[in-house]
This record gives structure tokens, sequence and C-alpha cells, in this order.
């Protein structure tokens, strides 16, 4: 069994070695997440998407500004991410506020990605409902004909920053099933206290 959590570890260096061990390990799509977001009416909404960050004391995302999310967290800026690595009998809970990057970081972001992937989001109107698959492939098409070889970041189109106030760190024990769950808790100095919870 991977080594757990040690109580005085600060939380974001931890997930960043369970990211790193879970990719040493072979996981694929070690950085990816699921992400839930409560809307305006109540209702909460789940979906799973890539961490693209995991610097300093928060994660950060990428979306559509004006997708389901994005209106989610409008209305009600907090959101919990959970990353699992079934592999490794791992599981961490991230909950916190989420607040939009600087333009400056979703253009670096926006840079960064392949054309082809630039020119699908551009061509792509994210969770609206379509007539068929064919109409996103002709917008594409359309997109890619008129696009100049520099594609810039639209403004509907950024980053996300979720600055975690908790976080659950579970490692599975199936030889006895008593499994290890790590509690981290955000003071208010900023500092983080420490507790275990029973499965």
């Amino acid at each position: 069994m991977p080594d757990f959590v040690v109580p005085d570890a600060d939380p974001m260096d931890e997930l960043r070695r369970w990211l790193s061990e879970a990719a040493d390990a072979g996981v694929s799509n070690q950085a990816a997440m699921v992400l839930a977001t409560v809307g305006p009416d109540g209702t909460p909404s789940a979906r799973a998407l890539m961490a693209r960050a995991r610097e300093g004391d928060s994660i950060t995302f990428f979306s559509h500004y004006e997708s389901p999310k994005a209106r989610d967290i409008d209305a009600n800026p907090a959101a919990e991410a959970v990353f699992l690595w079934t592999a490794l009998e791992r599981q961490v809970r991230v909950r916190g506020a989420v607040s939009k990057t600087t333009a400056e970081e979703s253009d670096a972001y926006w840079a960064s990605r392949p054309r082809n992937t630039q020119l699908a989001i551009l061509a792509a109107p994210q969770s609206s409902m379509v007539s068929d698959h064919a109409s996103l492939t002709k917008a594409k098409a359309e997109v890619t004909a008129s696009a100049d070889s520099d594609v810039p970041r639209p403004e509907w189109y950024g980053g996300y920053r979720l600055t975690p106030d908790s976080f659950e760190f579970w490692q599975g024990r199936p030889e006895d099933r008593l499994h290890l769950r790590a509690i981290y808790s955000r003071e208010a100095d900023g500092g983080w206290s420490f507790g275990l919870m029973a499965p």
C-alpha cells in the first residue's frame, strides 16, 4: 500500500505528491477530476474535467464562461472536486471557493492549446443543443476556413481557480476494510487543522 499522508503535511503539497505517484503508477488522465457545482435553484450538477494546474494554494480549470457550470459558479461561487485513482485505492475531495483567473492567465493557457483544439472550442457552443453532429462538423470547417493563423482567445472562454478550504484524503485498506481518511480544514489564520475520520 502506498504511504499515507503525514499529519503536518500541507494538503496542496500532498495532493501534488499523490498526483505524481498516480502518474508514476501509470494511471491515465491522473489529473482528471469530477467537479460538482450547485445552480441557483439548488440543483447539484457534476462533470469530469481536467485540473490544468495545481500551483500555489489553488487548482485551475478552464471552461466556456457561458456554460452551465459557469452559470452555477456565477450563482454560487463554490465547488467540490474529486480525484479518483482506483488502481491505487485512493481518492481526494477538495472543496472551496471558485473565482476567475486573470485574463493574462487565460491567454497563456489558450496559447498553449493545439490549434485544432482552439478551433473546436470556437465552433462548439458548449452544452447547447444542436440539430445533429454534422452541424458541428460544418461549423468547425467554417471557423477553420476563416480563422487567422494566430487564433485569439474569445472573451467567453477562460480559467477558474478553486481555492480549497477543506481536503479529504482517502486511502483504501482492502486487507481490513478500515480505510484511512485524513481531513484538513483551513483555519482563520490561513493554516490547516488536521484530523482522522472513521471510514
